[in-house]
Protein backbone atom coordinates (compact mmCIF):
# COMPACT_ATOMS: atom_id res chain seq x y z
CA UNK A 1 0.00 0.00 0.00
CA UNK A 2 1.28 3.46 -0.87
CA UNK A 3 2.28 5.77 1.97
CA UNK A 4 -0.16 8.58 2.59
CA UNK A 5 0.14 11.47 4.98
CA UNK A 6 -2.99 11.45 7.12
CA UNK A 7 -3.07 14.88 8.71
CA UNK A 8 -5.61 15.83 11.39
CA UNK A 9 -8.67 17.94 10.65
CA UNK A 10 -7.54 21.57 10.67
CA UNK A 11 -8.66 25.08 9.87
CA UNK A 12 -8.58 26.41 6.32
CA UNK A 13 -5.74 28.74 7.31
CA UNK A 14 -3.70 25.83 8.71
CA UNK A 15 -4.21 23.78 5.54
CA UNK A 16 -3.13 26.71 3.37
CA UNK A 17 -0.08 27.32 5.57
CA UNK A 18 0.99 23.71 4.87
CA UNK A 19 0.78 24.24 1.10
CA UNK A 20 -2.72 22.83 0.50
CA UNK A 21 -5.50 24.79 -1.15
CA UNK A 22 -8.37 26.11 0.90
CA UNK A 23 -12.03 26.40 0.01
CA UNK A 24 -14.55 28.11 2.27
CA UNK A 25 -13.70 28.81 5.89
CA UNK A 26 -14.69 25.40 7.26
CA UNK A 27 -12.69 22.49 8.73
CA UNK A 28 -10.27 20.90 6.23
CA UNK A 29 -8.87 17.36 5.97
CA UNK A 30 -5.55 17.66 4.11
CA UNK A 31 -4.37 14.53 2.28
CA UNK A 32 -1.14 13.98 0.35
CA UNK A 33 -2.14 11.81 -2.61
CA UNK A 34 0.69 9.46 -3.63
CA UNK A 35 1.71 8.79 -7.23
CA UNK A 36 -0.14 5.95 -8.91
CA UNK A 37 -3.83 5.20 -9.12
CA UNK A 38 -5.36 6.09 -5.78
CA UNK A 39 -8.96 6.40 -4.56
CA UNK A 40 -10.22 8.45 -1.65
CA UNK A 41 -13.65 7.34 -0.48
CA UNK A 42 -15.88 9.47 1.75
CA UNK A 43 -19.24 8.92 3.46
CA UNK A 44 -21.62 11.43 5.06
CA UNK A 45 -23.63 10.93 8.25
CA UNK A 46 -26.56 9.89 6.00
CA UNK A 47 -24.42 7.21 4.29
CA UNK A 48 -24.12 9.14 1.03
CA UNK A 49 -20.90 7.90 -0.53
CA UNK A 50 -18.57 9.62 -2.99
CA UNK A 51 -15.25 8.46 -4.43
CA UNK A 52 -12.35 10.42 -5.89
CA UNK A 53 -10.06 8.23 -8.02
CA UNK A 54 -6.81 10.01 -8.83
CA UNK A 55 -5.16 8.80 -12.05
CA UNK A 56 -2.12 9.82 -14.08
CA UNK A 57 -0.91 9.61 -17.64
CA UNK A 58 0.63 6.31 -16.61
CA UNK A 59 -0.74 3.91 -14.02
CA UNK A 60 2.05 4.71 -11.56
CA UNK A 61 2.70 8.38 -12.39
CA UNK A 62 1.55 11.56 -10.66
CA UNK A 63 -2.18 12.31 -10.77
CA UNK A 64 -3.39 14.38 -13.73
CA UNK A 65 -7.14 13.88 -13.37
CA UNK A 66 -9.73 12.77 -10.84
CA UNK A 67 -12.71 10.51 -11.63
CA UNK A 68 -15.52 11.43 -9.24
CA UNK A 69 -18.58 9.26 -8.57
CA UNK A 70 -21.56 9.65 -6.26
CA UNK A 71 -22.83 6.18 -5.40
CA UNK A 72 -26.19 6.57 -3.66
CA UNK A 73 -28.71 8.30 -5.96
CA UNK A 74 -30.27 4.90 -6.63
CA UNK A 75 -29.88 4.83 -10.42
CA UNK A 76 -27.38 3.15 -12.74
CA UNK A 77 -26.47 2.90 -16.42
CA UNK A 78 -24.42 0.27 -18.32
CA UNK A 79 -20.69 1.01 -18.35
CA UNK A 80 -17.82 0.09 -20.67
CA UNK A 81 -16.84 -2.90 -18.49
CA UNK A 82 -20.14 -4.77 -19.07
CA UNK A 83 -21.29 -3.74 -15.59
CA UNK A 84 -23.24 -0.79 -14.27
CA UNK A 85 -22.18 2.58 -12.88
CA UNK A 86 -24.17 4.91 -10.65
CA UNK A 87 -25.68 8.03 -12.18
CA UNK A 88 -25.94 11.40 -10.50
CA UNK A 89 -26.52 15.08 -11.13
CA UNK A 90 -23.72 17.60 -11.44
CA UNK A 91 -23.24 21.15 -12.59
CA UNK A 92 -20.27 23.44 -13.13
CA UNK A 93 -20.24 27.07 -12.06
CA UNK A 94 -18.33 29.81 -13.87
CA UNK A 95 -18.01 33.57 -13.44
CA UNK A 96 -20.93 35.42 -11.85
CA UNK A 97 -22.42 32.11 -10.71
CA UNK A 98 -23.48 31.00 -14.20
CA UNK A 99 -23.94 27.24 -14.68
CA UNK A 100 -22.04 26.21 -17.81
CA UNK A 101 -22.84 22.51 -17.48
CA UNK A 102 -25.91 21.14 -15.73
CA UNK A 103 -27.09 17.52 -15.86
CA UNK A 104 -30.29 18.02 -13.88
CA UNK A 105 -32.57 18.55 -16.91
CA UNK A 106 -31.18 15.49 -18.74
CA UNK A 107 -33.08 12.24 -19.15
CA UNK A 108 -31.88 9.46 -16.87
CA UNK A 109 -30.02 7.67 -19.69
CA UNK A 110 -27.90 10.80 -20.26
CA UNK A 111 -26.99 11.66 -16.67
CA UNK A 112 -23.28 11.35 -15.86
CA UNK A 113 -21.84 8.30 -14.15
CA UNK A 114 -18.33 9.73 -13.82
CA UNK A 115 -17.35 13.36 -13.46
CA UNK A 116 -13.78 13.86 -14.66
CA UNK A 117 -11.84 16.77 -13.20
CA UNK A 118 -8.74 17.48 -15.29
CA UNK A 119 -5.77 18.71 -13.28
CA UNK A 120 -4.00 20.46 -16.14
CA UNK A 121 -2.49 23.91 -16.07
CA UNK A 122 -3.49 26.85 -18.24
CA UNK A 123 -1.87 26.33 -21.61
CA UNK A 124 -1.72 22.53 -21.31
CA UNK A 125 -4.95 21.98 -23.20
CA UNK A 126 -4.86 21.73 -26.98
CA UNK A 127 -5.50 24.93 -28.89
CA UNK A 128 -9.13 25.65 -29.64
CA UNK A 129 -9.93 25.10 -33.30
CA UNK A 130 -10.50 28.11 -35.52
CA UNK A 131 -14.20 29.03 -35.77
CA UNK A 132 -14.35 27.56 -39.28
CA UNK A 133 -13.11 24.22 -37.89
CA UNK A 134 -15.55 24.02 -34.95
CA UNK A 135 -18.77 22.03 -35.22
CA UNK A 136 -21.87 24.16 -35.64
CA UNK A 137 -23.88 25.11 -32.59
CA UNK A 138 -27.41 23.72 -32.26
CA UNK A 139 -29.10 26.74 -33.86
CA UNK A 140 -26.78 26.72 -36.90
CA UNK A 141 -27.13 22.96 -37.30
CA UNK A 142 -30.92 23.20 -37.01
CA UNK A 143 -31.00 25.79 -39.80
CA UNK A 144 -28.74 23.64 -42.00
CA UNK A 145 -30.88 20.54 -41.43
CA UNK A 146 -34.07 22.46 -42.31
CA UNK A 147 -32.42 23.66 -45.52
CA UNK A 148 -31.36 20.10 -46.38
CA UNK A 149 -34.85 18.77 -45.65
CA UNK A 150 -36.34 21.39 -48.00
CA UNK A 151 -34.02 20.30 -50.83
CA UNK A 152 -34.79 16.63 -50.22
CA UNK A 153 -38.56 17.24 -50.00
CA UNK A 154 -38.72 19.36 -53.15
CA UNK A 155 -35.70 18.46 -55.30
CA UNK A 156 -37.08 20.25 -58.36
CA UNK A 157 -37.76 23.57 -56.62
CA UNK A 158 -35.64 26.73 -56.91
CA UNK A 159 -33.90 25.67 -53.68
CA UNK A 160 -32.08 23.09 -55.81
CA UNK A 161 -29.86 25.89 -57.14
CA UNK A 162 -27.97 25.90 -53.83
CA UNK A 163 -27.76 22.11 -53.68
CA UNK A 164 -24.00 21.82 -54.34
CA UNK A 165 -23.07 24.34 -51.64
CA UNK A 166 -25.47 22.58 -49.25
CA UNK A 167 -23.75 19.24 -49.94
CA UNK A 168 -20.34 20.84 -49.28
CA UNK A 169 -21.53 22.34 -45.97
CA UNK A 170 -23.10 19.06 -44.83
CA UNK A 171 -19.95 17.10 -45.66
CA UNK A 172 -17.73 19.66 -43.90
CA UNK A 173 -19.90 19.54 -40.78
CA UNK A 174 -19.87 15.74 -40.80
CA UNK A 175 -16.05 15.76 -41.07
CA UNK A 176 -15.79 18.09 -38.05
CA UNK A 177 -17.94 15.78 -35.97
CA UNK A 178 -16.21 12.57 -37.18
CA UNK A 179 -12.73 13.45 -38.47
CA UNK A 180 -12.03 9.79 -39.29
CA UNK A 181 -14.67 9.99 -42.00
CA UNK A 182 -16.41 6.82 -40.91
CA UNK A 183 -20.02 6.43 -41.86
CA UNK A 184 -22.52 5.70 -39.13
Amino acid sequence: MADIADLPVMSRADAVSLGFAGFNDVPHKAIDVPDGAFTITAKTSENRRVTFCFMGKSYDGPARFVDIQFHDRGTTIPNASDGVSPTFNAFAVTGRGRHVTDSRPLDEAHKPSILVLLMDEAGDEPAHPAPSQRPMNDRELSSLLRRAATVIAAPDSEVRSGRESLIDILQAEAAKRDPRGQES
